[in-house]
């Protein structure tokens, strides 16, 4: 997910496991629809300074939006959570990007539905260059810093950790950092491991030396990752919309698919005019690290394309996984969950 920077709002929404929903406008009509924008306006909370937030920047950028008759605006992540749930739960707001960190939020009611996974891992487990910590297993009895309970974070660390035969809930301490301080803290030894996100993950790696004992990113199939639980070219963020939009307009939603998918095509094939974008237009902001060059990187690592298909195979298996690990309820329904929390439109059809 994030990754760029972390949806705090949406994560501390989530570990508090907080239920979407209020009231408001609804823009699941086709609300300002005309000859150009069949399908009228839609709004995402979409402006956060994530890097992995591309599909909607380039979406929008490159007119894919209004190629399938959408008028989209691109607004702020509210900082105000009330503002957040009210704003999906309503149709006020209609899609936006996600990590799999909704599944539990999805159960207890939230009323969004993903709509297959759009890039692949972004979140990783690090451990300072000197740490003598070389295995998932020599995890046990330690303390990781991860950016919220209920974060994507620890939830990837905590299935790599079940599968080592570690109780997530009792094997290991975890510890609550702000993202930009994951880093520190471990050096400090504050805590012995850091569950963390693009392009923090790739920062400490890069100019730190961190070393890597869990990645979610598993494009190559590699053995050890899969032994760890990390699927082979599994999602990791995924497109979400409102369920209400599904529910009173599915035309409309279909419109918002296709252009997520077009755009996320577009990002796998011009990584570097992708990067170049969200830098220039001011949706990433520049530091001396967060560059062309390294924002394209973290672009091509990612290898974005939305995949209904498999990203609804690969939310099947989190769904199977974050109910072992205890966070999911223990008599949860794993194929009535992902009813719930599952849309998988036909897009050869309006």
């Amino acid at each position: 997910m994030r990754k760029k920077g972390l949806i705090f709002g949406l994560l501390s929404f989530i570990a508090l496991g907080t239920v979407l929903a209020g009231c408001g406008s609804s823009s699941a009509s086709t609300k300002g629809a005309s000859k150009t924008y069949k399908y009228g306006e839609i709004t995402i909370p979409a402006k956060d300074g994530s890097i992995c937030n591309a599909p909607n920047y380039i979406a929008y950028e490159k007119g894919f939006f209004k190629k399938n008759g959408l008028k989209a605006k691109l607004v702020a992540n509210p900082r105000d959570i009330s503002d957040l749930e009210a704003g999906f739960a309503s149709g006020k707001y209609d899609a936006q990007n996600g990590d799999f960190q909704y599944l539990p939020a999805i159960q207890n009611g939230a009323q969004i539905k993903a709509v297959g996974g759009i890039h692949q891992g972004c979140i990783k487990l690090l451990v300072p260059k000197n740490s003598k910590i070389n295995s998932v297993k020599d995890l046990k009895g330690k303390t990781i810093g991860i950016p919220a309970q209920g974060s994507t974070p620890q939830y990837v660390t905590s299935i790599a950790l079940q599968h080592a035969g570690i109780d997530p809930k009792t094997g290991v301490t975890w510890k609550v950092y702000s993202t930009d301080l994951l880093a520190k803290a471990a050096e400090k030894g504050q805590v012995d491991a850091i569950g963390t996100v693009d392009p923090y993950a790739y920062q400490a790696q890069r100019e730190d030396g961190f070393k890597t004992i869990i990645d979610n990113n598993n494009n190559s199939g590699n053995a050890k990752m899969a032994a760890m639980g990390m699927k082979s070219k599994g999602s990791c963020c995924y497109l979400y919309l409102s369920s209400k939009l599904i529910k009173e307009n599915p035309a409309k939603a279909k419109a918002i698919v296709r252009s997520y998918k077009q755009a996320a095509a577009w990002i796998n094939k011009h990584p570097e005019e992708t990067a170049k974008i969200e830098l220039n237009k001011g949706y990433v902001s520049k530091t001396k690290f967060i560059n062309v060059k390294n924002v394209t990187q973290i672009l091509k690592d990612e290898h974005f394309e939305l995949n209904l298909k498999t990203g609804k195979e690969d939310l099947s298996y989190y769904i199977k996984q974050l109910k072992q690990a205890g966070y999911l309820k223990k008599n949860t329904n794993n194929k009535q969950l992902l009813k719930q929390a599952y849309w998988y439109p036909d897009l050869s059809k309006d």
